[in-house]
């Protein structure tokens, strides 16, 4: 018998749900005003149809493929055919399917962390065995006297071993905001290309950087047998609840994955692909999110600045993603999210999901209508003030925006 652990994300958020006033900083969908009103009524008008009625190919409608191919082609400056492209139930989906065509029972499969919790229950789900690796690393920067995250490309390579069969890693960083620079992602496909792993990175927050240049892994799994990227709607179009995903990878991989996935799910929801048709013909959906998300940023950031300044806490200005991951000094991240949650009607997610290294810290999404991002600053002031009085509020009075 498989046993997995739900990750304390899902009970945070159910626990925000059904608190009234509470404003949820934990799961990390994009929410703002939902999804884009002509992708709703474009959707409406195939259900007057019977195209989304019956069952479809199990590696998704052909033309969501060839658009996607044609899009990531351009987009990246390489050559996807969509035979190289398959349709999942979101990201997550993809990596299921993946991780049931190719591990076999006892493998191991490293996990940089922090690290996306869904990873290890796919990993063990799969019947192999998810090994944690630290590897994002939160230092003060050189430069300046803010705090960064870096990733340690030398921490995974040390922690290949004969069993190693698969990495799974996001970039950008869910939760960090780190990607890896070209010469990382470079180095890190060759290596797994060399010794017979499986690189699994998921980009499903690829247009959401603010800083940098950005470099998908998109061009080596269209020539690598071992380098596979994921992608999803969920994020650049704020479809998270119509389950929409895609990977990239070798045509021999896919015939075998389509098998498992038929198996899974029979195929994707069709009336959900025919919208990511649509959505990916507009790409102005996207760019307005994330013109919100980067303001949402800077002002949060400019918030956990002060905090920082203050000895409060120590986090790293996100480059990409949704987040902000922040250290306190509670050896347990629960006690403290439980404590915001209750006094100050925030609810965050605690850093325990995302692997051993990150037990004092906290996720907080700032994928949020900006009237709430201003209201959860309000009450988190007030929540620290109360709290480190001598540090934040000498004159013991509420703080306000």
């Amino acid at each position: 018998m498989i046993t997995l652990e739900m990750p304390s994300i899902k009970k945070i958020e159910a626990i925000a749900q059904s608190t009234p006033d509470c404003i949820s900083l934990a799961q990390g969908a994009l929410r703002i005003g939902g999804v884009d009103l002509h992708t709703k009524e474009y959707a409406r008008q195939i259900l007057l149809t019977d195209k989304a009625d019956y069952y479809q190919d199990p590696l998704g409608i052909t033309p969501l493929r060839q658009r996607l191919a044609l899009i990531l082609s351009e987009r990246f400056a390489t050559k996807i055919n969509a035979q190289q492209v398959f349709i999942s139930h979101g990201g997550v989906g993809a990596l299921t399917s993946i991780a049931l065509t190719v591990l076999n029972t006892g493998d191991e499969v490293l996990l940089p962390e922090p690290a996306y919790p869904v990873y290890a229950n796919i990993a063990k789900l799969a019947k192999a065995i998810p090994v944690f690796v630290p590897a994002f690393t939160l230092d003060k920067d050189k430069n300046s006297t803010r705090s960064c995250w870096s990733f340690d490309l030398e921490s995974v390579k040390n922690a290949i071993t004969k069993k190693t069969k698969m990495i799974i890693l996001s970039s950008p960083s869910n939760p960090t905001g780190v990607f890896l620079s070209a010469a990382q992602l470079k180095e890190l496909s060759w290596i797994c290309e060399s010794k017979g792993i499986y690189l699994v990175i998921d980009e499903v927050y690829d247009d959401y950087v603010f800083e940098g240049t950005f470099h998908s892994s998109t061009p080596y799994a269209v020539h690598s047998q071992f380098t596979i990227r994921l992608g999803s709607f969920s994020k650049n179009f704020g479809m998270s609840g119509w389950r929409v995903g895609y990977a990239v990878t070798q045509p021999e991989l896919i015939a075998t994955i389509g098998a498992v996935q038929a198996s899974i799910i029979s195929n994707p929801s069709v009336i959900a692909q025919y919208a990511a048709l649509y959505a990916l013909e507009h790409r102005e959906y996207t760019e307005h999110y994330v013109a919100i998300i980067k303001k949402n940023r800077d002002v949060m950031c400019d918030f956990f600045d002060s905090l920082e300044q203050s000895g409060v806490l120590s986090y790293g200005r996100p480059a990409a993603g949704f987040y902000l991951f922040f250290k306190r000094e509670e050896l347990d991240s629960n006690t403290f999210v439980m404590d915001v949650l209750q006094q100050a009607k925030v609810a965050l997610n605690p850093g325990n999901d995302f692997g051993p290294s990150a037990q004092q810290y906290v996720r907080l999404c700032f994928a949020r209508e900006p009237d709430l991002i201003n209201k959860s600053i309000a009450r988190l002031k007030n929540y620290f003030s109360a709290k480190h009085q001598n540090l934040l509020n000498p004159t013991n009075t509420p703080l306000a925006l």
